[in-house]
């Protein structure tokens, strides 16, 4: 740990250098605040870099919003002195921006917002292990938010929902005895605010089209399942509950044919996994049906800060392969209709745009929820989409109900309220129309406009829902915070802008339309493939930022091999360069006869994973889902673990520069 905060420190030091390129006539206060740095190291440790400097940041982004400096009472937050109201730490930088009592100047130094910024959030995302404490204090924090929201209605624990239980379960906004207003908004507006709901989410609803699995494909996601990891044959479907079986047949979508499910359902037989008797499925016999033990998922917590980690849910491996054949679902039908507007669920350009222009004008709010996907209730979710019966018991019948989790060493199962926990693949799409539907009716009712789906289709540029990311008009935006809380959600005022000329949503955080966004610091390098792509990543994005001494620091650190000078956007691993340097002086170039051409040895990371053969036919079934290119290599066993290798390969040079690839005379005649 030592060593890790003082490779860290060291990078401070250089970066602070950086900023005298920029600002000569600060060099002796940047010195002065380096010899704060390391005293405040001394006394508070890793502590101060990776949560009590990215403590400041927040706070500074508050009060560029508030265009107003005020003391934060955070470490290293200390005033300059009782005249001078911003802080002693980086004051130079700080008096660029706000002048000594406080007061954001009328043409505030971008640039030094950005280096303020990028000094203080440096090792926010450092990857530290946050010890079993705080894993503990999360998973008790979800396990409470959990409990706080309603029950779930009969429809959503049925085995097969009747009608009666589906008219329950979602009788429209205004219907609605679960939903209560408690003040959050004016009484004058929040019957047309229902009413709007009702009639912006039944458009919304509508306009995904019927869903029909047999339409979609049906495939595995990345990531492990609670019912034997990653590295198991996941095309093997053990435990398929009646649920499933309601909307989504077995023969029909877990198996390439007929007769593959029927081979396997009299070896399911001789294992006792199913039970003997006939039964009638979406008008189709079954002789069998399937075992009732209905698996749940599987609560992991991975690395996210130094103060807490990020809860996921390993799901079923049965439920995550229909999870994604509703994700292509509405992948599809939201892409080719209005909906794509305002929701782009694999673009975040969306919401970085219009960020960019909010803080430039002013006329939009960033929105940020805390906990988002663990208060969307199912109660919520059934109003939205009760428009769409067939999207909604889907929906139903993949939801895992049950969840394990292990709490001080011991080992839990507990029913969940909400819709679905982060590890789902349809957590997102359905949060984000859930919050469109809240955004859209919010806005016309402020507005009192009528809703129609011109009036709808009027707000593209001014709304945009990304996850937990919102864009809305700010005049909407008081309106739209109390119908979010009165759907049981909870706004992060913290992280919430709509004031001043500060915005941030998806990965962009914009002051008066210029881009301050930080570089972060991962981890220093170790000699492991993993180590070495982290590094060459942040050293490449510090340079790409003109902070040329931090990217030289952190390319000495690699030693070993001699990373090449490549041109921005080449591809190539090597270090970035405007104008890159002739890689034929330090590099071995030689001739490829074959491809005629002239190829450079460079460093490379190799993915190389090993495959368990499958000795069933479920190899089919992979081949036909993940739909191989004929082209490369493939390989039909159960993949395990991936290992990363780095090695030297030959690569063109033309990806290296234009002008050693080709003779200057022929590039001429080619350009022309």
């Amino acid at each position: 740990m030592e060593s890790f905060v003082w490779e860290l420190v060291r990078l401070y030091g250089v970066l602070l250098q950086d900023f005298t390129y920029a600002y000569p006539m600060l060099r002796v206060e940047f010195e002065k605040d380096f010899a704060r740095l390391h005293r405040l190291v001394m006394s508070r440790g890793v502590h101060l870099l990776v949560e009590d400097l990215p403590a400041l940041a927040k706070h500074l982004d508050r009060c560029l919003a508030d265009e107003e400096y005020k003391l934060s009472g955070l470490c290293g937050g200390c005033r300059y002195s009782n005249r001078v109201v911003i802080p002693k730490l980086f004051r130079g930088l700080y008096l660029l921006v706000f002048t000594e009592d406080g007061t954001l100047r009328e043409e505030p130094d971008v640039q030094a917002i950005l280096f303020l910024r990028q000094i203080l959030l440096l090792g926010k995302k450092a990857r530290l292990d946050c010890g079993p404490e705080k894993t503990d204090c999360e998973i008790s924090k979800f396990l409470s938010t959990d409990h706080d929201l309603p029950v779930p209605e009969k429809f959503w624990n049925a085995e097969v929902p009747t009608e009666e239980e589906f008219d329950e379960a979602a009788p429209g906004f205004r219907k609605s005895q679960v939903i209560q207003n408690q003040g959050r908004v004016p009484e004058a507006q929040w019957s047309v605010l229902l009413r709007n709901l009702d009639t912006v989410s039944g458009i919304l609803a509508t306009t995904l089209g019927a869903y029909k699995p047999s339409e979609w494909r049906f495939r595995h996601g990345p990531g492990v399942t609670s019912d034997g990891g990653r590295w198991r044959n996941k095309y093997r479907f053990e435990r398929w509950s009646s649920r499933l079986e309601s909307m989504f047949a077995l023969a029909d979508c877990g198996y390439h044919s007929w007769p593959s499910w029927a081979g396997h359902a009299v070896d399911f037989l001789e294992e006792g996994q199913y039970t003997a008797g006939p039964r009638l499925v979406a008008g189709k016999a079954r002789p069998f049906s399937w075992n009732e033990d209905e698996p749940h998922s599987r609560l992991i917590a991975v690395p996210k800060t130094f103060s807490k980690p990020r809860l996921i849910a390993a799901e079923p491996g049965e439920h995550m392969w229909c999870q994604q054949n509703c994700w292509d679902y509405l992948c599809n039908r939201v892409r080719g209709s209005w909906i794509h507007s305002f929701v782009r669920f694999r673009d975040q350009s969306l919401n970085q745009d219009l960020c960019r222009k909010a803080s430039r004008d002013g006329s939009l709010a960033t929105l940020d929820l805390s906990e988002a996907s663990d208060r969307v209730t199912c109660h919520v979710v059934a109003q939205v989409f009760r428009r769409n019966p067939g999207l909604l018991r889907a929906l139903q019948a993949f939801r895992t109900r049950r969840m394990e989790y292990t709490l001080k060493g011991e080992s839990h199962v507990c029913e969940l309220r909400k819709f679905t926990t982060m590890g789902s693949s349809v957590t997102f799409p359905v949060e984000s129309l859930v919050f469109l539907s809240v955004c859209i009716a919010s806005v016309l009712t402020a507005r009192k406009v009528r809703v129609t789906l011109r009036n709808i289709l009027d707000l593209t540029g001014q709304v945009a829902v990304y996850g937990d990311d919102i864009i809305v008009p700010v005049e909407s935006r008081v309106l739209l915070v109390g119908a979010l809380e009165a759907l049981g959600l909870k706004v992060n005022l913290r992280k919430s802008f709509w004031t001043g000329k500060f915005r941030e949503s998806c990965g962009v955080d914009s002051f008066d339309g210029v881009n301050v966004s930080p570089v972060y610091w991962k981890a220093p390098y170790r000699r492991q493939p993993e180590s070495f792509a982290s590094t060459v990543d942040t050293m490449n994005n510090l340079y790409k930022r003109f902070f040329v001494r931090a990217s030289d620091l952190l390319a000495s650190t690699i030693r070993g091999y001699s990373l090449p000078n490549v041109p921005v956007g080449s591809g190539v691993c090597g270090r970035m360069a405007f104008a890159p340097k002739n890689p034929t002086e330090t590099h071995k170039v030689r001739w490829n006869s074959n491809l005629q051409r002239r190829e450079c040895l460079v460093p490379h990371i190799r993915v190389k994973q090993e495959h368990t053969p499958i000795n069933d036919d479920t190899a089919v079934l992979k081949f036909l889902t993940e739909q191989p290119d004929p082209m490369t290599s493939w390989e039909s066993g159960v993949p395990q673990c991936p290992k990363l290798k780095l090695e030297l390969r030959w690569v063109s040079l033309d990806l290296l520069t234009d002008e050693l690839a080709w003779p200057r005379e022929l590039k001429r005649v080619l350009d022309a």
